[in-house]
C-alpha cells in the first residue's frame, strides 16, 4: 500500500526557497580595468664628434637632427666639433660611443688596439688633393721637386694623403720642402708663402677660384684609394646596442639622401646650424656644391657601403709608409652590415 505524502513535499520546497532568500547577494562584477599607458623611453643621448668647426660640410647631420630623423630613431643627438685623432681615443675607450672619421685614421687606431668599427661611409672619394695656381704650372706629383708644399702639420687626413702620394707615385720626398702651415692654405698660396698646399678640394681650391684665380689640383684618390669619412662606433657598442647603431647609421644615410634630393633646402637648413656661414653664403654655398659632389656615390655603389678592398691595401700602404709600426688585419675593422639592413637606397 503506498503512502502520499504531499504536505511534506510542498513543506520542503517552502524550506528551500526561503533558504535561498536568506543567502548573502553575490558581490557585484568588478569593473574593468584599464591598461596603464606607457610612457615612451626616454631619447638615448648622444655626443657625435665631427671635425674641427661647424661648417656647412655637415650639412646631412644638420639636415637629419632638422627633420626629425634621430628623434625617430629615439636618439637624441649633440654635434661636438674638435680633431678627429682626440675623437678616436674616445670612441675606441667607449668615453664616446659614435664619431665621423677617415678611414686611414681606423687603421692607427686599430694599431694601436682601439676596438673601432666603421659602420657607414660618406665620402666615396677621398676629399684630400694637394693644389696649386694655374700659372705656377704645377699639375702632377712630379712637378711637386724643388718646391715647397704647406699642409696643416704632420698629423690627421692631409698628412696620411700626403704620404700616400709619395708611396704611389715615387716622387722624392727628399727634393719637396713640405711645410707645417695650419689650416691656412688658401692664403698661404695666394700669398706666395708656399708652391702648393695640402687641403681638401671643397677648401683651398674653392676659396681661391671665388677670389678669380684659376687653380691646378693633384687628387690624391686618381693615384692610390683610400677609405674617406664615415660613421664610426666601437665594437662594445656594437655588442651590447645593435639597435642604436642601426639608427644612428639609417638616421644618418636618411640625411645624406635628403640632402643629395633637396640640396637647395639642405644649405638653407645649415645655415640655421652654423649662422655665421651666411654672411659669406657666396664662399660657403660653393663649398657645400663641391661637397655634394663628393657625397655622391658612383653609379652602381649604394649609399653608405664601403668597399671591401680598399682596407687591406690601405693598411698596407700605411704599414709601409712607416705610419704604423705593424701590418693591421682590417677584418674586423669595417662592415656593411648596418648599411645593409638600413633600407635607405
Amino acid at each position: 500500500m503506498t503512502i502520499r505524502t504531499p504536505h511534506l513535499f510542498i513543506f520542503v520546497l517552502l524550506f528551500v526557497v526561503l533558504l535561498a532568500a536568506c543567502a548573502p547577494p553575490a558581490p557585484p562584477a568588478a569593473p574593468a580595468t584599464k591598461p596603464t599607458p606607457t610612457s615612451p623611453p626616454e631619447p638615448t643621448q648622444i655626443k657625435l664628434g665631427v671635425g674641427f668647426i661647424p661648417s656647412v660640410q655637415f650639412a646631412p647631420l644638420y639636415v637629419a637632427i632638422d627633420k626629425g630623423f634621430f628623434a625617430d630613431e629615439n636618439i637624441a643627438l649633440e654635434m661636438e666639433y674638435g680633431f678627429e685623432t682626440d675623437f678616436l681615443k674616445l670612441v675606441g675607450t667607449n668615453e664616446r660611443q659614435f664619431i665621423i672619421a677617415s678611414g686611414e685614421q681606423m687603421i692607427l687606431g686599430a694599431a694601436q688596439e682601439l676596438p673601432v668599427v666603421y659602420v657607414a661611409n660618406w665620402f666615396p672619394r677621398f676629399p684630400v688633393v694637394v693644389f696649386a695656381p694655374q700659372s705656377s704650372g704645377i699639375s702632377k706629383p712630379e712637378d711637386l721637386e724643388g718646391k715647397k708644399v704647406g699642409i696643416p702639420g704632420l698629423f690627421g687626413a692631409s698628412y696620411v694623403a700626403w704620404k700616400g702620394l709619395i708611396y704611389a707615385t715615387g716622387v722624392d720626398e727628399e727634393a719637396i720642402t713640405l711645410e707645417s702651415i695650419g689650416f691656412t692654405q688658401a692664403a698661404a698660396v695666394q700669398e706666395g708663402l708656399v708652391d702648393a698646399a695640402v687641403d681638401y678640394i671643397v677648401n683651398g681650391p674653392v676659396q681661391m677660384r671665388l677670389s678669380g684665380q684659376e687653380v691646378n689640383i693633384i687628387v690624391i684618390d686618381d693615384y692610390l684609394k683610400l677609405p674617406a669619412n664615415g660613421l664610426v662606433t666601437n665594437q662594445q657598442t656594437i655588442t651590447e646596442n645593435r639597435e642604436l647603431v642601426q639608427g644612428m647609421v639609417r638616421a644618418f644615410l636618411r640625411g645624406l639622401r635628403y640632402t643629395l634630393d633637396n640640396p637647395d633646402e639642405a644649405f638653407e637648413i645649415s645655415l640655421k646650424f652654423v649662422p655665421e656661414a651666411a654672411q659669406e653664403r657666396e664662399v660657403n654655398r660653393a663649398i657645400f656644391d663641391a661637397s655634394i659632389e663628393l657625397w655622391t656615390p658612383p653609379k652602381g655603389r649604394g649609399l653608405g657601403y664601403t668597399d671591401p678592398d680598399i682596407w687591406p691595401q690601405t693598411a698596407t700602404f700605411m704599414f709601409e709608409a712607416g705610419l704604423v709600426d705593424k701590418l693591421v688585419e682590417t677584418n674586423g675593422l669595417w662592415t656593411n652590415e648596418f648599411v645593409e639592413t638600413a633600407g635607405i637606397d
